[in-house]
């Protein structure tokens, strides 16, 4: 497991380096490779060059010491992408202030401002002069960013 923690290390000081927040990081086989997929982002969006940045970093880190992935790799690093379910609590901390919608146990969907984030609930903003709603995240299903055209 030492590896593993190095690796994380190494993956978690790529992102302070190039200001990103490390979203999610997978090591997974696909063929005879392994591939290392890393999502990162920031408030105001990750550009090319942030991506860049990180793989740079990684891959001349990896390079340097090659037992942290053993045998040819692919290393991917990209944004979470809009369409991502919101799962986690850090997820939904930085998307306060976009538009949420969540589906949820009940069978009713909701579509809102999100307002905040805690560990038993979201807060979101309706529309109009709908008022705050909160909901338990236990009743929560799924949970995606709208996208405003």
């Amino acid at each position: 497991m030492v590896v593993q923690e190095k690796l994380n290390s190494l993956i978690a000081e790529a992102c302070k380096s190039a200001s990103v927040t490390l979203v999610e990081a997978d090591m997974f086989r696909a063929g005879k490779r392994k591939t290392l997929r890393i999502f990162i982002d920031k408030p105001e969006g990750v550009s090319i060059d942030d991506c860049t940045n990180v793989s740079h970093f990684l891959s001349d880190a990896l390079d340097l010491d090659p037992e942290l992935i053993e045998g040819a790799y692919t290393l991917e690093v990209s944004s979470p992408g809009l369409d991502r379910p919101l799962k986690s609590l850090a997820d939904f901390n930085r998307n306060k202030g976009r538009l949420l919608r969540v589906n949820r146990s009940t069978g009713k969907t909701v579509t809102g401002e999100l307002l905040d984030a805690d560990e038993e609930n979201l807060t979101l903003k309706l529309k109009g002069n709908a008022g705050d709603i909160v909901i338990p995240r236990s009743e929560v299903l799924s949970a995606k960013v709208e996208v405003k055209i």
